[in-house]
């Protein structure tokens, strides 16, 4: 009989496994090629056990009934509301990119204030808009004076 392995370098590789398997032919099929396929089938069944074992052994991974999958929301929906910063007022940011640059907020917290009243407060506000030609109108100004007074000086408003 003639050996296979000398044709045949699969059967070569494998005949460490079965040393018969190269010699023996049955009915026109080798038994190289039975081992084959039953070395196949035997690592896809390994291979679907080990899907099913790992799908076992997640807790999540169960079948849900229809009524359960409603209820649950998909994975590209979000699960809550996207939370949104606070956006600061309008004066607040004027105030801090524009003045902040120069002076903190020890300006405004000293003891010995330069500016007694709200109205010194807005002219002095004003000005510096001016001489930084800011372009502010009236309305930009008093949203700063408002910022100010609410947070550092707490002047009483007419």
């Amino acid at each position: 009989m003639e050996n296979l392995a000398s044709r045949n370098p699969v059967a070569a590789l494998l005949s460490h496994l079965e040393p018969d398997a190269c010699l023996v032919k049955y009915h026109g099929l080798s038994t190289i090629g039975v081992f084959m396929r039953t070395k196949i089938i035997v690592y896809a069944a390994l291979l679907s056990l080990g899907f099913v074992i790992t799908a076992w052994a997640r807790p999540g991974a169960l079948p849900v009934s229809p009524a359960q999958e409603g209820e649950m929301p998909l994975m590209n929906e979000p699960r809550q509301k996207p939370v949104t910063p606070p956006v600061p007022p309008r004066g607040q940011m004027l105030y801090e990119n524009h003045c902040m640059s120069c002076h903190e907020s020890v300006v405004h917290i000293r003891g010995n204030h330069r500016t007694q009243s709200l109205a010194e407060l807005r002219g002095r506000v004003s000005h510096w808009a001016n001489a930084l030609h800011l372009r502010w109108g009236k309305e930009e100004v008093e949203e700063v004076v408002t910022h100010l007074n609410d947070r550092y000086y707490k002047f009483e408003s007419r």
